[in-house]
């Protein structure tokens, strides 16, 4: 029968990961609701400034949410990425 040997990790590394990962997860909610709002007053800047057509006001925000979209799957990336050199 053989024997398992297990090798404990270092309690920082495993600290600092679990810090990297947490303030990885609060930035995904900001990213998903700061693109809409910034392209939303963008788009009321520019309706009000130059008279532009409502169109662009939903152009920017549905751009946004895009780019929020965006930045949410790079930051799930990350995560994986600072698991899997944790695990592996």
């Amino acid at each position: 029968m053989e024997e398992k040997t297990y090798v404990k990790k270092e309690k920082k590394r495993d600290l600092w990961t679990a810090f990297q990962a947490g303030g990885l997860a609060l930035a995904i909610p900001f990213e998903m609701a700061s693109g809409p709002f910034i392209g939303y007053f963008i788009g009321l800047y520019l309706k009000h400034r130059f008279g532009m057509h409502d169109f662009f006001i939903y152009l920017l925000t549905f751009m946004g949410l895009l780019a929020g979209f965006i930045n949410t799957v790079a930051i799930i990336r990350m995560m994986l990425k600072i698991n899997q050199r944790d695990n592996g």
